[in-house]
């Protein structure tokens, strides 16, 4: 067998690259009972892991862009996140990320063996804010301009809007944040017309213009 079936049966190398000494020692350690064969350097194979932990999202971001890398196979590990920081974290390519701050070697582990297999996973709590967010202040008169409506926007639109920005189809979204397709285009339908605009792409102009991406 090869190709990704046969890469994801086997076991991961791993490389961390870590904002700090503290991040380092802590990865590491969570890492020992895993039994993950460890990298001395990113290669650019699908088999190795990078590991870029630091205290916040930034930080690791940094860490993680000093060698050049590719998001696929990444996995980033932050103590403190924001939903923010995630979807700077989606922007570069990184689908897979772990809080520290109460991880378990167990949790690493998996946590590994999904940016193996290019899943997308994040924080339960982050997930919940993109996908929640608060409800969507009602209209108090017919006379709103579109600012108004922009600023009334849920954090599941803010995030739908941003990946669109990006580039993202509606299937790439979906799997981001974690929810069916269908999702997605009811979420794009009430933001071109909470927005007023005409489609996705008329969305996305309106958007970059008023600083919401």
């Amino acid at each position: 067998m090869s190709g990704p079936a046969a890469r994801i049966k086997g076991r991961p190398r791993v490389h961390v690259n870590a904002g700090d000494t503290a991040a380092r020692t802590k990865v590491l350690s969570l890492l020992r009972p895993c039994g993950f064969p460890l990298a001395a350097a990113p290669d650019g194979s699908a088999d190795t892991v990078v590991i870029a932990a630091a205290t916040t999202v930034d930080e690791a971001l940094e860490a993680w862009s000093t060698e050049g890398l590719s998001g696929e196979h990444s996995l980033l590990v932050a103590d403190m996140f924001s939903v923010a920081g995630a979807l700077r974290a989606v922007r570069v390519g990184v689908r897979t990320m772990l809080r520290a701050a109460d991880a378990t070697s167990a949790q690493l582990g998996a946590a590994v063996r999904a940016a193996h297999r290019g899943d997308s996973r994040m924080p339960h709590e982050i997930l919940v804010r993109l996908l929640a967010g608060p409800p969507p202040a009602p209209p108090a008169t017919p006379r709103w301009r579109p600012v108004d409506l922009a600023r009334s926007l849920t954090a599941r639109q803010r995030a739908v809007l941003a990946l669109m920005a990006d580039g993202l189809g509606n299937a790439a979204i979906a799997q981001v944040l974690c929810c069916s397709e269908h999702t997605v285009k009811n979420v794009i339908y009430d933001l071109t017309a909470r927005l007023q605009v005409r489609n996705r792409a008329h969305a996305v102009a309106y958007a970059v213009r008023r600083g919401l991406v």
